[in-house]
């Protein structure tokens, strides 16, 4: 944490604290749920999926608030490329694994492996279609002030 400025450390504080409670409360709906409602998913994975909905949770909103990268990170250009690098490997993992364990005698749990696999692969790419939607709207919040700026000067 030496390396992220006050704002930074505050909005990952805020944010971990955040998806704390966000974890907890799906961890008390899940343990309040019949064991049958829940589609043959079993109980490690189940927590597995918890942990990271909560963990996709803090990511988006770090990295949407500029509190991802630290200060000494100027482009994180490669880091986004890392990980839509990572995607598309685990993409492929889960494809190979899916139908390896359809040949198996007793087939897998269809709905479990796509939520659990599923789940790590927008995990990965989570960070850099934040980060681009975050460039996004900062370029478009650049240039409406820009422009109300160019239309202010004109009209005075």
């Amino acid at each position: 944490m030496k390396f992220y400025d006050d704002n930074q450390k505050k909005v990952r504080y805020r944010f971990g604290f955040y998806s704390l409670l966000f974890m907890t409360a799906l961890l008390f709906i899940y343990i309040s749920l019949p064991i049958d409602s829940l589609g043959g998913i079993s109980y490690q994975n189940a927590i597995m999926i918890i942990i990271m909905v909560s963990a996709l949770f803090f990511l988006v909103n770090i990295v949407y608030r500029n509190a991802f990268f630290d200060i000494y990170t100027r482009s994180p250009f490669w880091s986004n490329v890392f990980f839509l690098v990572m995607a598309g490997l685990q993409a492929q993992r889960s494809y190979q694994l899916y139908h390896l364990g359809m040949d198996l005698p007793v087939p897998i749990n269809t709905v479990e492996f796509v939520m659990f696999h599923g789940l790590q692969v927008v995990l990965h790419l989570s960070i850099p279609l934040t980060y681009g939607v975050r460039l996004f709207v900062d370029r478009q919040t650049r240039k409406a002030k820009e422009q109300n700026a160019h239309e202010t000067g004109q009209s005075s």
